[in-house]
């Protein structure tokens, strides 16, 4: 089906929405889909929960792959010790004191969104009772350089109904997608399969389907503020982990792109009160210890000298690769590792100001970047300490964000320079700001999710017993993103060893596996042009 005439369809339920059927389509679009929220494989109620006899699981990494997994096993009775290289827990939710001025304060490894159909994370944050002191974000943003806002907040929520309300909103002319190439292409957002899309579409960037497509420029700015998140230029980012993304974040549920964020900083908020329920399960922490060696033995698993019977590998992507790629005993995996890769750089830069950026802006705010910058957090508006910060001194704490730096901009002078300048850019109101103090990080730990990569990307099952993977650079057999996507494929791995030990699993949910569209006939010459397209690219 063209998405011409789906519009065309649509728009015809457009009048039937505005004749007071909206509910009725409401309550159809879900049922179409199988529901927003389902239940990825059944749970036996009559298998026992707990282990009778304790075996030894070692977790590797601590961010939220790896304390999904601990915090799971730990509570069923398997003796787990986590092993973290850093010496704090969280990964890329990890929080660390700082000094600015004489005072020493906390600060996170960046923003981090958690949002509604994060429903795996989520429902263990709240089952510990961590989600207490989140706050829903008053709308999601996206700013040029101009200063004029796109705005996703009050969108409709419903799938396909959300596409005809960014029409409404100015995201892009309905002359341009029904007489123009997009008619025909940008149906494989709603046709959203595992096996098919990543078939036909992992050969092809974004920025080549973007030229194909002739997409609108701000419709192609909305689908940039997705590419983006993911680490990667829209020439490397494959087009079908856009596919996936757009279908995981818009068109899979009806939550739109509304999400909440803590109040708090994440050690005081939830990584305190995390340690502590992992160490009442009896997991050993082991912070500060990154593991050197990791091996397969005739009864087990060796990790630095101590003998376990079930190994999770949770690390990120560069610590998965350094352990993986040449551990002894587990020369079948060699290769595989070795071709897993890190995205792009990226730099999470918070800055002290001596005055404040204007009122009328959400705590989190979407940048259309000139070369760098992505998005700022307006700290001292989300974060209680920083709030407290600023009430003391006046000012204003920002933290400003590129998820994918260009390689022409080599060293941390030249990334601090740009960021200015497009910070002032985007808030002219900064333009004569003091800076009082700054924390850079410029780190490359986050998965690549390229052109061609996801054939060779592991699964949680390593195909060695007791070798389970868990983390963000983990092919999961369900659609999920970036955080859930951690969490859930340490569910994932537990679930893996619940099962081995015939106890009863954890149950995992997932936003609906494939798109509204997905078993329809499809448009072949549109499918032919990609697949040319690709071609050429290659």
């Amino acid at each position: 089906m063209t998405l011409g005439l789906l519009f065309l369809i649509s728009g015809y339920l457009a009048l039937v929405v505005a004749a007071n059927f909206g509910d009725l389509l409401r309550w159809l679009i879900p049922r179409r889909l199988g529901g927003y929220r389902q239940l990825v494989e059944p749970v036996d109620p009559q298998r026992p929960r707990r282990l009778e006899a304790p075996k030894k699981v070692a977790v590797l990494g601590g961010g939220l792959a790896g304390l999904g997994a601990a915090a799971i096993l730990g509570e069923r009775g398997y003796q787990v010790t986590l092993y973290e290289k850093r010496a704090t827990l969280g990964g890329k939710l990890t929080s660390f004191p700082i000094k600015v001025g004489d005072e020493e304060v906390s600060i996170s490894h960046g923003f981090h969104a958690f949002f509604r159909h994060y429903y795996n994370l989520n429902h263990f944050l709240d089952r510990l009772g961590l989600r207490q002191n989140f706050r829903a974000i008053e709308d999601y943003v996206i700013l040029d350089p101009s200063g004029e806002a796109l705005r996703f907040g009050e969108l409709e929520r419903t799938p396909v109904l959300n596409l005809l309300a960014m029409a409404q909103k100015g995201f892009f002319r309905w002359q341009d997608i029904l007489f123009g190439p997009a008619k025909d292409h940008l149906g494989v957002f709603l046709e959203y399969d595992p096996e098919r899309t990543f078939r036909e579409l992992d050969h092809l960037s974004f920025a080549d389907f973007a030229k194909v497509a002739a997409l609108p420029p701000r419709l192609k700015l909305a689908f940039n503020t997705f590419s983006r998140a993911f680490f990667a230029d829209e020439h490397l980012l494959s087009l079908a982990e856009l596919v996936k993304c757009f279908h995981f974040y818009y068109l899979g549920h009806d939550g739109g792109l509304v999400y909440d964020y803590p109040t708090q900083d994440y050690e005081v908020g939830f990584l305190t009160p995390l340690r502590r329920h992992l160490e009442h399960h009896g997991v050993q922490l082991r912070l500060g210890r990154a593991v050197g060696k990791l091996g397969k033995t005739t009864d087990g698993f060796m990790v630095d000298g101590e003998r376990y019977d079930q190994v999770v590998v949770a690390t990120d992507v560069v610590g998965a690769r350094a352990i993986l790629e040449s551990a002894p005993g587990l020369e079948p995996l060699h290769d595989t590792f070795r071709s897993l890769r890190p995205g792009q750089r990226y730099a999470v830069w918070r800055l002290w100001l001596d005055r404040d950026v204007r009122a009328d802006l959400p705590v989190f705010v979407i940048t259309d970047r000139l070369v760098m910058l992505d998005a700022v957090a307006i700290y001292h508006r989300l974060e209680d300490e920083s709030r407290a910060w600023v009430d003391r001194h006046g000012g204003a704490i920002l933290e400003l964000h590129c998820y994918a730096v260009p390689d022409r901009i080599a060293d941390e002078a030249a990334i601090r320079h740009q960021l200015l300048a497009e910070m002032a850019t985007f808030f002219p109101e900064l333009k004569q700001a003091h800076l009082l103090h700054e924390h850079l990080e410029v780190r490359r730990d986050f998965t690549a999710f390229h052109v061609g990569l996801n054939e060779r990307r592991p699964g949680t099952q390593s195909g060695v017993p007791g070798l389970h993977f868990a983390g963000d650079w983990v092919k999961l057999p369900f659609p999920a993103m970036l955080m859930e996507a951690a969490f859930a494929s340490g569910v994932v791995a537990a679930n893996q060893i619940l099962s081995q030990d015939n106890l009863q699993k954890e149950p995992l949910y997932t936003v609906p596996r494939r798109g509204l569209l997905a078993d329809l006939p499809r448009n072949e010459r549109a499918r032919r042009e990609l697949s040319q397209a690709g071609r050429r690219t290659a």
